[in-house]
Formats: structure tokens, C-alpha cells, sequence
């Protein structure tokens, strides 16, 4: 019997909303590339739900990861923008743009915590911890990334364990959805300062260009588990104009 099926809906439901911490990980071995990118104040502004706000200054994560093992589905590739926020509640991150080559990962992202998934291509190469990836969607290569391994960082910073508030998820009601806070775990076993090349080519269904204003930094190269989330709770109300700025980050 796969993973999947031994743990079951609820139960994965229960380990992924932070209900339980459960004895085996939501993704086992996943590699990153990411960076650090500064992005522009205005256009960060549009795309974050009310009660959020860029920090100071704006700045975003981008990632590529390849997910090798899952206990919900099969291995697949995911890429995000995650933008640093401040909010009433503390500072944490907003993810504005997410694509994965995998249905069931896309339609859980989607429907359980928010993450604003959709369909995409991906290329994947590691070869000797160096990195070279990138997405490609509607016949336009969104993004590339290339990424030289480094120093080895110790201790690491973290990847996703901050507070992370996303909007829709349970509750949802496409226009007007609800802002949850969750928190991820995240065991890191190798991390790796890397200097990280980045491309984003214009797209309409996909326009990360006109969020980033500066060249990435604070590359790195990471590889982790991530057992599930330490929590998650309702907080707030995304509404009608949130829904119309981030309509072709999350719909397009």
C-alpha cells in the first residue's frame, strides 16, 4: 500500500493544517535553489491581501525545488515567489505566485494552505551540488535559475519556518477569501551559500518581472525534510481588490 494511501485524507489533512506532527515527513530530501531579490514597493503593495504589507525594505524569495520523496503523491517540481511581509501579527512571508508539475500537489497546495498553484514545465539538473533549473509555462520560460555551491552554512538560516500568511485555502470563497497563518517545520541537512544567476523573461500570465527591481542575493543551495506545519489559523479577510491585482499571478 503506498504512503499516501496508509495515511489517508484526514490524516494528511490533520498533519498539513498543523493539527498533528505525525511520524513521517510531508517531503523527504527536497533540493532548493534560491535567492533573495529585491522587489519593487508599488507593485509588492498590489499584489498583498489587507493586513499585510512589503518590509523594509521590499524584499522576495524565489525558489526551484525538486522534490524526490512525498508521502501524498509522486516526486515532482515546484517553483514560488515568496514576498516579506509585516503584518499586526509580526513579520513573516506571503506567497503571491506558485507552479508545480503535479496535480495532486497542486490541487492540495491550493485548496489546504493557500498557495496559489499552478500547472508548469520544469527542468531539473544537479550535477556536483551545483544547480540549473528553470519553468517554463504557455511556451514562455518564466524563469532560470543557476546556482554554484559555496561555503557550507553553519548553522543554517531557515527556509520556510516563518510565520506565512496565504490566502484562500479552507474556507475560501474565490473573491473574498480568509488570510491563514501557518508556520512550516523544516529539518535542513546541508546548506550552502551559493552564487545564484537569475532570468525572468516577460509574461502575461505569469508577470514575476514587474515584482523584482534588483539582482538576487543571499543565494543558497539547500537540501531538507519537511515533516508538516506547527500550526494554522484563520486571521483575516482577503477581498475584492486583493482578488482583482493577483488575478494572473493566481488564475492565468
Amino acid at each position: 500500500m503506498s504512503d499516501q494511501k496508509q495515511m489517508g485524507l484526514w490524516g494528511l489533512i490533520k498533519k498539513i493544517s498543523g493539527k498533528t506532527s505525525g511520524l513521517e515527513n510531508l517531503w523527504d530530501n527536497a533540493h532548493f535553489v534560491l535567492a533573495d531579490v529585491p522587489l519593487d514597493r508599488r507593485e509588492a503593495k498590489k499584489v498583498l491581501p489587507l493586513g499585510l504589507w512589503p518590509s523594509d525594505p521590499p524584499l522576495g524569495t524565489l525558489f526551484i525545488v525538486d522534490y524526490t520523496k512525498t508521502s501524498f503523491t509522486v516526486p515532482y517540481h515546484e517553483a514560488a515567489m515568496l514576498i516579506h511581509v509585516r503584518t499586526p501579527l509580526g513579520s513573516g512571508l506571503h506567497c503571491c505566485w506558485m507552479v508545480v508539475d503535479d496535480d495532486t500537489a497542486m490541487i492540495y497546495g491550493r485548496e489546504l494552505l493557500g498557495y496559489p498553484k499552478k500547472m508548469a514545465q520544469f527542468e531539473f539538473q544537479e550535477l556536483d551540488g551545483n544547480i540549473r533549473a528553470t519553468v517554463t509555462r504557455r511556451g514562455v520560460k518564466v524563469m532560470d535559475m543557476e546556482g554554484t555551491r559555496g561555503k557550507l552554512q553553519t548553522p543554517p538560516s531557515p527556509v520556510f519556518d516563518f510565520k506565512t500568511f496565504n490566502a484562500g485555502a479552507m474556507g475560501q470563497f474565490f473573491i473574498i477569501s480568509p488570510i491563514w497563518l501557518f508556520r512550516p517545520r523544516e529539518v535542513i541537512h546541508e546548506s550552502y551559500a551559493a552564487e545564484v544567476k537569475l532570468t525572468l523573461n516577460i509574461s502575461d500570465s505569469d508577470p514575476l518581472s514587474r515584482l523584482v527591481a534588483g539582482e538576487p542575493r543571499n543565494g543558497r543551495i539547500v537540501v531538507m525534510d519537511i515533516p508538516g506545519s506547527k500550526y494554522n489559523l484563520p486571521v483575516g479577510i482577503a477581498g475584492v481588490n486583493w482578488f482583482a491585482n493577483t488575478f494572473y499571478l493566481r488564475f492565468r
